[in-house]
């Protein structure tokens, strides 16, 4: 990877139920490309990298030292997908907090409705946008607007 700053996108993946991982990483994938549409740089995916499943030989130590430094070093962004619950989401956002990272929060209008999203997370200092929406197309035109903001992108 170049030393140029890219968008990092987190979300749940280990508490992801089975029979909606595909979807999941999908929608995370679909994300880094809209970031590549809008920047030129295809954002940086976890999963792709550090798979629990497929990259199961990485040891907890190293996928903390390199997502620590990816999150803390290598990204302008964190865009963080509130889908499920997730212990590596949260210390994703509180990493880019105290390395002054701007995230940007996704929130399913349902689950936020239901109040399955941790007020926690939401309070975060590092979340400066929340992005509320009903389905995935509608994330993704918002996502663009505030990716644009957050870029200082025409």
């Amino acid at each position: 990877m170049n030393n140029q700053k890219t968008v990092y996108v987190c979300g749940a993946l280990t508490e992801v139920p089975s029979e909606q991982k595909e979807s999941v990483k999908k929608f995370y994938e679909r994300i880094a490309d809209l970031c590549e549409k809008v920047t030129t740089t295809r954002a940086f995916v976890p999963h792709e990298h550090y798979d629990p499943v497929l990259h199961a030989n990485w040891t907890p130590s190293q996928v903390d030292e390199s997502e620590r430094r990816q999150v803390c070093e290598l990204s302008s962004c964190i865009v963080a997908a509130a889908l499920f619950p997730s212990w590596g989401s949260g210390i994703e956002v509180e990493m880019a907090n105290k390395s002054n990272v701007p995230v940007i929060l996704l929130c399913q209008k349902e689950k936020l409705d239901k109040r399955l999203i941790s007020r926690l997370l939401r309070g975060n200092p590092a979340i400066k946008s929340i992005i509320i929406y009903e389905n995935d197309d509608s994330a993704m035109q918002q996502l663009e607007i505030e990716l644009k903001k957050f870029l200082n992108i025409s």
